[in-house]
């Protein structure tokens, strides 16, 4: 725990924080990932919660946005900036629950190569 002092107006107050920095993050998503298994009837794909309740913000875009990856050109609904938990790793064919909406990821950007900070580009899965 780390305390602070914050003064507003002259005022000066005592603060409190249990976390390492402010926490910006207001929205919550899950991360799904679809595992697949071979059964005698083909393949069968099961969604499995990777992380629940994971704390992000979302940065909407208008939809014009796009990123080109050689020749595949994709539309982006949003950037997800989020804070992984440790041990968590998020792959590009994972997918984002949010507000009952699903988010195909289009691309993963580590902030700062630590696998800690991400920047996720995503778009509405059809």
């Amino acid at each position: 725990m780390s305390s602070y002092k914050i003064i507003i107006g002259g005022v000066e107050i005592d603060a409190t924080s249990s976390s390492m920095g402010v926490d910006v993050y207001n929205l919550t998503a899950d991360v799904i990932r679809v595992t697949k298994t071979r059964t005698s009837r083909g393949q069968t794909e099961v969604p499995v919660t990777v992380v629940s309740g994971l704390p992000c913000d979302i940065l909407w875009l208008k939809g014009k946005e796009m990123i080109k990856f050689n020749k595949d050109t994709h539309t982006l609904d949003g950037i997800l900036k989020c804070r992984v938990p440790s041990g968590v790793n998020i792959l590009v064919s994972d997918r984002i629950l949010y507000n009952g909406d699903t988010y195909e990821i289009t691309n993963i950007y580590d902030v700062r190569n630590l696998g800690v900070l991400l920047e996720i580009a995503i778009k509405k899965d059809n």
